[in-house]
């Protein structure tokens, strides 16, 4: 709690020096994120800035239910995803991107009526894999695989047998092929993990730890808009850790949907 206020002083004190100016609010038993976004919809704003975590991100993002707004991050946690990928690594940095306002079009995901910009996960990669000790991640990625079966942009079914995989519009780490992840170029990136043997584990592990799984072996990676997740049905589909949705499920990306402000060290 000492250091959230801390970094809320830090925060007044930056927004004051670069002159960023506007209506703030906090989220309260009360007042949830949803009524913020509604509040400032009412009110005629352009422009709303999440300062906080990667879940306050996604919350703000979920309530904007498709309307036409542009989108900033200050992180509070310096342990966020997004910050890396928005080029915003801290408080001041973000501040400091706020007021130069340099605007990126970028593609919005969307699942059961929610929008996102980063991936989903299941089957194995839906673990921490980075935390999981050496024994334990063995045995997450030994596990017997499962029975995979997708449908791609209304056209064709893909059945084979995985571990598991990510839907991704967006991520912090890049692989071999930047054209994979890349959020401004229209598509999702379906990677599918299959079954491995033990050296190959433990020489890949990091790599699908990461979510780079295209570096790996025997991963089959789809470029497309639309896809629908199948079975096995009742396979949770998670985001940063927390379940968002399950088999049977429509992943889609809508093109340059969102506007957001970014900084110069982005990664995409």
């Amino acid at each position: 709690m000492e250091k959230f206020e801390k970094l809320q002083t830090e925060l007044s004190g930056l927004l004051a020096e670069f002159k960023v100016s506007g209506e703030t609010s906090r989220v309260t038993p009360l007042r949830s994120v949803q009524d913020l976004v509604d509040t400032a919809s009412q009110r005629g704003a352009k422009t709303l800035v999440a300062c906080g975590s990667d879940d306050t991100f996604n919350l703000m993002l979920a309530a904007l239910k498709g309307r036409d707004f542009t989108l900033a991050f200050i992180p509070l946690d310096e342990n966020s995803f997004l910050a890396k990928i928005l080029g915003v690594p801290d408080v001041f940095t973000g501040v400091k991107t706020v007021a130069a306002r340099r605007i990126e079009k970028i593609d919005l995901a969307k699942i059961a009526g929610n929008y996102f910009i980063n991936y989903l996960e299941f089957g194995a990669l839906s673990h921490n894999l980075k935390a999981a000790g050496f024994w334990s991640g063995m045995k997450l990625l030994s596990t017997e695989p499962k029975n995979l079966v997708v449908r791609v942009d209304d056209s064709y079914n893909v059945e084979i047998k995985a571990l598991g995989g990510l839907v991704v519009n967006i991520r912090s780490t890049s692989g071999k092929d930047r054209n994979i992840a890349n959020p401004t170029d229209g598509n999702l990136d379906l990677l599918i993990l299959e079954p491995l043997n033990r050296m190959q584990i433990m020489q890949y592990k990091k790599d699908i730890a990461e979510g780079i799984l295209e570096n790996v072996p025997k991963t089959t990676v789809i470029k497309c808009k639309k896809i629908e997740l199948l079975e096995p049905r009742g396979t949770n589909l998670t985001m940063l850790g927390r379940v968002v949705a399950k088999f049977p499920a429509t992943v889609e990306i809508i093109p340059q949907r969102l506007r957001t402000i970014v900084g110069k060290n982005r990664t995409f």
